[in-house]
């Protein structure tokens, strides 16, 4: 599972172009450190809290809406939820 953390949130973020979102900018909107998300996409934090999870979800989830794509789901970001 690390490694699919680390290419999906990755994934995930990386198809935010025009303009292109950086990590800096999903973690401030998730109000969480950009250590501690750069851990969570680079695959050295395997796990995070339903808070934090759904925080990331809702930030992704509004990028993508104002590039009118489709929403994802919790499912999706491929975290481990403790």
């Amino acid at each position: 599972m690390l490694t699919a953390t680390k290419n999906k949130l990755r994934e995930l973020r990386e198809g935010l172009s025009n303009p292109r979102v950086s990590q800096e900018a999903i973690a401030r909107r998730v109000g969480i450190s950009l250590q501690w998300y750069g851990q969570l996409e680079n695959g050295r934090a395997t796990q995070t809290s339903w808070t934090t999870a759904n925080a990331i979800l809702n930030a992704f989830n509004a990028e993508r809406q104002l590039r009118n794509q489709e929403a994802i789901t919790l499912d999706q970001l491929e975290l481990k939820i403790v």
